[in-house]
């Protein structure tokens, strides 16, 4: 569920002009535009005007040029303002490829050390298990989502009394860690809000301001901005609702992990920084063994893929080395895609997380224009083993889930025929579906009524389980969420079970 997550009325006519200019390229030369730029953009015209998409931005990078770039639809259709290349759109969880550069430059002026504690850097609230804090929970294992630090996600509507927390009280109240540092790839936006509090703290500079002077402002990336930066708000794309609605402005509680705002040519730009491609009157901000740094697989994720700093990678053995990192949560859908070997990317941004499938198959078409053999990104997940193959689990597990400092009884019981049931705080108990071994950890959903605020406050009733076995009982966390299009909210309990009991 979670990787899903992560990775993941009728609407009127909209006549979209379709203008295809010849792009200036450094030299001076026109680029070309082709037929097959024509083709996708009159595909892409046609899920606008059939209301399935509402506005969207391209770009195509290729040998350090801008090939192609545009806009379609609506930045936001009641005021009828237009989406164009330029238009900034949230970027959601590509943010993190900005949210680790920072960082990375911080280390590379000597005012951060990759591996000292992350702990060294936060405020009184640290990052802990249940001996205390955890010293081997470096900046670099949080950067590479190794930390142990839980999965984690919440909004907070603009027209909403409840504010966005402070990493501090995030960490009080969800910093336990879900396994041991250095053993176990969980995908923790947490992680990254504990990274650009770091960045802030070294620096003395709030850090949306710390990325504008030290990242976009050098870069020339004017579209861009942080969410701090409310002057910017007026110039981007509107978020939507999957049926077309206008969603209100919303933060969330981690701004490291997905509040950036930025064009598809400014992310053009992005693009060609990181693929340490020349640009005329382009500052160096980073020299490239640090990008390098960012772009090195740490640990596995799946099948030839892995996780570097903010960044995910795909190296298939003979084939081509992708790293790329897309965004998707409640209004947001971004494809950001670089192949080195080919300086080449790709990015595509919509302001609604619908018709996922399309968007792919835009940046696919794309990088087929300029990639021959290129067929797509892969899936991002290991197969599932039936629990009846993992007969380690079965029994009947006893324990608590934790947060905050406030602990709930929690029963699970785990049958030789594959089912389960899981009660919350004595209560009654639900079926377990889904139940299977991914990676040594045991997963499955189910239902429960977690006594917690934020629990309540965003009626998140379903559970799911990932566990792993470790010195006789199971370990890991149980994860409350909710997912409409509207609204996501994904909240993790550090949970502790031994085997026998009533």
């Amino acid at each position: 569920m979670k990787g899903q997550l992560w990775r993941n009325a009728s609407a009127p006519l909209i006549l979209t002009t379709i203008a295809f200019r010849p792009l200036a390229a450094q030299d001076g030369r026109a680029i070309r535009t082709d037929t097959g730029y024509a083709t996708v953009a009159r595909d892409v015209s046609a899920e606008i005007n059939a209301g399935r998409l509402t506005g969207v931005a391209i770009a195509l990078v290729h040998r350090g040029r801008i090939a192609w770039e545009d806009g379609f639809g609506w930045a936001d259709e009641a005021s009828r303002r237009k989406a164009t290349a330029h238009t900034p759109f949230s970027l959601a969880s590509t943010t993190k490829t900005f949210t680790t550069a920072a960082m990375i430059s911080l280390v590379a002026s000597g005012r951060l050390e990759l591996d000292h504690p992350a702990n060294d850097y936060l405020g009184p609230n640290k990052i802990r298990d249940d001996q205390g804090p955890v010293e081997a929970a470096t900046v670099r294992t949080v950067a590479t989502m190794a930390s142990g630090l839980p999965t984690f996600f919440l909004m907070y509507p603009e027209n909403e009394p409840t504010r966005q927390p402070s990493v501090d009280a995030l960490l009080r109240t969800y910093g336990h860690v879900i396994a041991p540092p250095h053993t176990h790839y969980e995908y923790s936006n947490l992680g990254m809000a504990v990274l650009a509090d770091i960045v802030a703290r070294q620096s003395h500079e709030e850090f949306g301001k710390y990325l504008e002077q030290n990242l976009l402002a050098p870069l020339s990336m004017h579209d861009s901005f942080f969410d701090t930066d409310r002057s910017g708000r007026r110039f981007m794309a509107t978020r939507y609702d999957d049926d077309g609605t206008p969603l209100p402005f919303y933060v969330t509680a981690t701004p490291g992990s997905g509040e950036m705002y930025a064009s598809a040519h400014d992310l053009a730009l992005w693009a060609m920084f990181h693929l340490e491609d020349d640009r005329q009157g382009a500052a160096r901000v980073l020299p490239d063994h640090m990008l390098d740094t960012l772009h090195r697989a740490a640990i596995r994720t799946g099948p030839d893929q892995y996780y570097g700093m903010g960044w995910e990678i795909w190296n298939p053995p003979g084939g081509r080395r992708v790293i790329f990192h897309g965004g998707g949560q409640s209004g947001v859908k971004v494809e950001f895609v670089l192949i080195p070997s080919d300086d080449v990317a790709c990015i595509v941004l919509s302001n609604r997380h619908t018709d996922q499938k399309f968007i792919e198959t835009v940046r696919d078409r794309l990088i087929s224009t300029v990639v021959q053999g290129w067929h797509g990104l892969p899936a991002s997940s290991d197969p599932s083993i039936p629990l009846r193959s993992a007969p380690d689990f079965v029994g009947r597990w006893r324990g608590v889930l934790r947060a905050g400092g406030k602990t709930e009884a929690a029963l699970l019981v785990l049958r030789p025929d594959g089912s389960g049931s899981l009660a919350l705080d004595d209560g009654e108990p639900y079926p377990v579906q889904g139940l299977g071994v991914v990676d040594g950890w045991l997963t499955g959903q189910s239902k429960g009524a977690i006594q917690a605020p934020d629990v309540q406050r965003e009626v998140a009733d379903n559970v799911e389980i990932d566990l792993a076995s470790r010195g006789g009982h199971l370990e890991g966390e149980l994860v409350a969420w909710r997912k409409t299009g509207a609204r996501m909210a994904v909240l993790p309990f550090w949970i502790r079970l031994d085997r026998g009991g009533g």
